[in-house]
């Protein structure tokens, strides 16, 4: 057997194993949340993001909502300021000039961040839409010790191609979690504790960044004595938007050079695997090691199927093949090229 068949096979399996590992706690309690969302002229997704919201089934006195209008041009403060006006839980800010210190929605958040008055933040995004049992669903992953839950989220009128890069990146959350290295985060699903937060300077180490502030708020924690857990519960949507898919996917994947050395080591093993691939199916003809190594990726598949409550659909396993280039050619665009954010 090739030796890198066989070690790529083996973190397929590993990967596997990961997914499966359980973030669960023994005694759920009914913790306290502050909702964090940064909002820039989303005035076409509030009205959704506001039904959500009113849906919601968690007590009120445990939660609280915080909108930070991130300059917008258009209507959103209005919109804001008016939903706000009808709960007593709900709250909206706005900022007057965009901040050349902290970067992206970073601004916007912090203040978010300094106003909440609960011990759990809880961020998602205003083009994103909870489902009513979001706050609940993390009850089951938070202990006195957990710092940062790490969460996923699906889109809505995908493609097959477009389903099957969110499923992989559920994937991705879940193996790194479960395996005691979470790799990064999803900013429209995830929480964090506030002390946590607090411990490792909230943005400010980060601020300069453009984008990434999920991922890199994690590998802040992470290298605290907080726990990371992992929510498998995918009770976040939000809706494709074509226009902006080729930044959005540089933004997603172009983010190599934010990731530990460890993980920079297994993307470029992973890499050099993906090249070397199609010479050892098309020019030597070595299926058995092509064998040994779709083996291993259903391995991997299933197991996320099965954490994730995904249906099995015939197509990906061919996408299990094809998709690694697709985040191969998108890392390269991020990192060499430059991301368009929000204008």
């Amino acid at each position: 057997m090739d030796p890198l068949f066989l070690l790529i096979s083996a973190l397929f399996v590993i990967f596997g194993y990961g997914i499966l590992r359980s973030s669960k706690v023994n005694k759920i309690l009914e913790n306290r949340y502050s909702i964090l969302i940064a909002c820039r002229n989303e005035e076409e997704n509030l009205p959704r993001l506001f039904k959500s919201l009113d849906n919601l089934t968690y007590p009120q006195d445990k939660y609280e909502i915080l909108i930070v209008d991130d300059v917008s041009s258009d209507n959103s403060y209005e919109m804001i300021k008016s939903f706000c006006s009808t709960r007593s839980n709900a709250h909206g800010y706005h900022l007057e000039k965009k901040s050349k210190e902290y970067l992206g929605k970073k601004a916007a958040l912090k203040f978010a961040a300094e106003q909440a008055q609960f011990e759990i933040l809880l961020f998602t995004d205003a083009d994103c839409f909870p489902h009513n049992n979001w706050i609940s669903s993390y009850n089951k992953y938070i202990t006195d010790k957990t710092g940062f839950v790490v969460g996923s989220y699906y889109e809505n009128n995908t493609n097959s191609f477009q389903r099957f890069g969110n499923e992989i990146s559920a994937a991705i959350y879940a193996a790194s979690v479960g395996l005691g290295l979470p790799f990064s985060a999803a900013g429209g699903n995830m929480a964090v504790r506030k002390a946590a937060f607090l411990q490792v300077g909230g943005y400010e180490k980060i601020k300069n960044n453009l984008a990434g502030d999920d991922k890199q708020l994690l590998n802040l924690i992470r290298k605290t004595d907080w726990q990371v857990r992992y929510n498998p519960e995918l009770l976040i949507s939000t809706d494709v938007n074509e226009t902006d898919s080729q930044q959005k996917n540089k933004r997603k994947y172009g983010k190599f050079l934010m990731s530990s050395p460890l993980y920079q080591i297994i993307s470029l093993l992973i890499f050099a695997f993906y090249l070397y691939l199609p010479f050892k199916i098309f020019v030597v003809g070595d299926l058995k090691n092509l064998l040994l190594y779709l083996f291993s990726a259903l391995i991997f598949w299933l197991a996320n199927l099965y954490k994730h409550k995904f249906k099995f659909i015939f197509v990906d396993l061919l996408y299990i093949i094809i998709y690694p280039y697709f985040i191969i050619w998108f890392s390269i665009l991020g990192i060499t090229g430059n991301w368009e954010w929000k204008n």
